[in-house]
């Protein structure tokens, strides 16, 4: 037994598990490096890996791969200066707006860029709050641990998926792991240094994630009891206070939405000029009866959904692994734990209740979670030895070579550019509706590509875009009213029975009416008809 002398260990039957506790004094690898700097050049190796990684598969047309049907509105919006759909996105809007800027490709392929980076830049972040949530005894372990989490959530088909599309959840990971970092800080507070600047900045952080998605709002009950138990620990109240400040100020972001709505763009959901629009969009009203609106058939039936998905964003052997991490969790402070746990459970409740086809986005931070978990145990597993043979680290290195290979399909399946069909059916119905034609769509689907077309691009400024569902709204109203002066519009009023645009119609009898729909079966589908007959 002298080849393990100065390692503890457990002994079952042949089975030898070798705790690696003396490694964690050793120079941080080969390298003679500090373990911070080693920690960050990974993470930075990491990020750069999957920015090419999700990179490769971007589109430069509006798709609904991916749940990605929003993606038009938003860049439509950022186009026009304008106000994409409740809650108005303003931080997702204006880093849009930025990358709009680039000399490269389509308007679309800019902003699907910045979601690629935002992702790599989120799994950079979950490998470095991996490593630094480790225990002080868990030398090279923790860094094992951090790569196979970084690596397990990267790879996972939903991230990426959201990575190479225009949407806000690649986005939204970053500013989750920006929570996790506070709440770290702050459950670090008497046993450890902590930065005040950095509280207070963390602090701003989550204030600012609040102009993205409001479910970022799930994290306060743990926020909450942090700052409780940084408060016993002797943090002073103060401190309470400018972290209050913090969060208030970095929501202020909300003040892009009035004051871009003072131009009437032609994308200006809710018209947040006025309180009640201002607060229509930021509340996300028209959703609100979403949360928690599934049925008890539909809970049973996105249940189902759930343990699929677990299964096809980790696959058995990672399903295996992730248990097993969680029930040992080898490297993480107990504290750090039950993070991932509050994380994993609270956002799976939320994704298994909220009304949409698209719920099962918000199982991003589960996922995160559960990789972690996927990380604790590969670093549990990996000093496993039998009869002298390394049985952890060769289950490793297997357990690596099939993700790379599985990342290979996973590409395949994430793949947005083979979906055309909102691209296809806008520049159809542009290139082939009649001079000056009406344009009357239907709802979101039809919709948003004609205003990405239409608003964002500029093609066939004749025609006159009116969609359906939003005239029953005085603020749509209005903003068409500013968008085609030319037209002879009704009297402005709230009305629920769609009569507002017959009417628009009706007062401008000069001009040709094309109609977009909607078709639901199996999958949607798109199409429009113009002056009575179908147009092919």
């Amino acid at each position: 037994m002298s080849l393990f002398k100065n390692r503890s260990e457990n002994r079952f039957g042949d089975l030898l598990f070798v705790n690696r506790t003396c490694e964690q004094n050793e120079t941080y690898a080969l390298w003679g490096m500090d373990p911070r700097l080693f920690s960050w050049i990974c993470s930075l190796l990491i990020g750069l890996g999957f920015v090419l990684v999700y990179g490769s598969v971007l589109p430069n047309q509006p798709t609904r791969a991916n749940y990605g049907g929003d993606g038009a509105d938003f860049l439509a919006a950022m186009l026009t200066g304008g106000i994409p759909h409740p809650t108005g996105y303003p931080v997702y809007t204006l880093l849009g707006r930025l990358f709009l800027l680039l000399p490269i490709s389509t308007p679309y392929f800019r902003v699907a860029l910045l979601s690629a980076g935002l992702a790599s830049v989120a799994v950079t972040l979950a490998f470095h709050w991996v490593w630094r949530s480790a225990s002080r005894q868990s030398g090279r372990l923790a860094w094992l641990a951090a790569l196979t989490a970084a690596l397990a959530w990267g790879s996972s088909p939903m991230l990426w998926s959201q990575a190479v599309i225009v949407e806000v959840h690649a986005l939204q990971a970053v500013f989750l792991l920006a929570w996790l970092g506070w709440i770290s800080a702050l459950l670090a507070w008497g046993e450890r240094p902590v930065s005040v600047t950095g509280l207070v900045a963390l602090s701003f952080a989550a204030g600012v994630s609040l102009g993205n998605h409001l479910t970022i709002l799930l994290m306060l009950p743990a926020v909450g009891l942090a700052q409780f138990l940084a408060v016993r620990r002797g943090m002073p109240a103060r401190l309470l206070l400018l972290q209050g400040m913090g969060l208030a100020l970095g929501g202020l972001v909300y003040l892009y939405l009035p004051w871009q709505a003072r131009g009437w763009p032609p994308v200006n959901w809710g018209n947040a000029q006025t309180w009640s629009g201002f607060w229509w969009m930021i509340s996300g009203e028209p959703y609100q009866g979403l949360v928690f609106g599934a049925s008890a058939g539909q809970w049973l039936e996105r249940s189902a959904a759930w343990g699929r998905q677990m299964w096809i964003q980790f696959s058995l052997p990672g399903l295996l692994i992730g248990g097993l991490g969680l029930m040992k969790a080898p490297t993480l402070k107990p504290e750090a734990r039950l993070l991932s746990v509050w994380v994993f459970g609270i956002y799976s409740i939320f994704a298994l209740g909220y009304n949409t086809y698209d719920a099962l986005v918000y199982l991003i931070p589960a996922y995160l979670a559960f990789a972690v978990w996927v990380g604790q145990g590969a670093a549990f597993l990996w000093p496993l030895v039998w009869r002298g043979w390394p049985v952890g680290r060769s289950l490793g290195l297997v357990a690596l070579a099939l993700l790379l290979g599985r990342m290979l399909f996973t590409r395949g399946t994430v793949d947005p550019r083979p979906e055309t069909a909102q691209a296809d059916f806008a520049q159809s119905l542009l290139s082939q509706a009649p001079a000056g034609a009406f344009v009357l769509s239907s709802g979101d689907a039809d919709s948003f590509p004609l205003w990405y077309y239409h608003f964002g691009l500029g093609q066939r400024p004749d025609v006159r875009v009116v969609v359906q569902p939003l005239t029953k709204f005085r603020w749509y109203q209005e903003t068409l009213q500013k968008t085609y002066p030319d037209l002879v519009t009704p009297l402005l009023a709230e009305r629920q029975d769609g009569g507002w645009a017959d009417q628009l119609v009706s007062l401008n009898p000069a001009r040709p009416v094309c109609h977009s729909f909607e078709a639901v079966d199996s999958a949607v589908q798109i199409g429009f008809t113009c002056q009575g007959g179908n147009v092919p």
